[in-house]
């Protein structure tokens, strides 16, 4: 499946995007430090991250 072609990416809060890859909060920080996670969008004081990065991280298919 192929995200790119999404015409309006939806940013989601930290909860949903831990429901989504099903790892906690701390997990995903680690991994964002590794490189290996997405790194988020900053809005005002909160973090968002793309639908369709955070897709390809469950699809496996995320490169940094």
């Amino acid at each position: 499946m192929k995200h790119d072609d999404t015409p309006h990416d939806v940013l989601l809060p930290i909860n949903a995007v831990c429901k989504i890859v099903a790892r906690s909060k701390a997990s995903i920080y680690r991994d964002i430090q590794k490189g290996t996670f997405p790194k988020a969008q900053k809005q005002g004081g909160s973090s968002r991250w793309r639908r369709s990065l955070v897709l390809k991280v469950v699809e496996g298919t995320y490169q940094h």
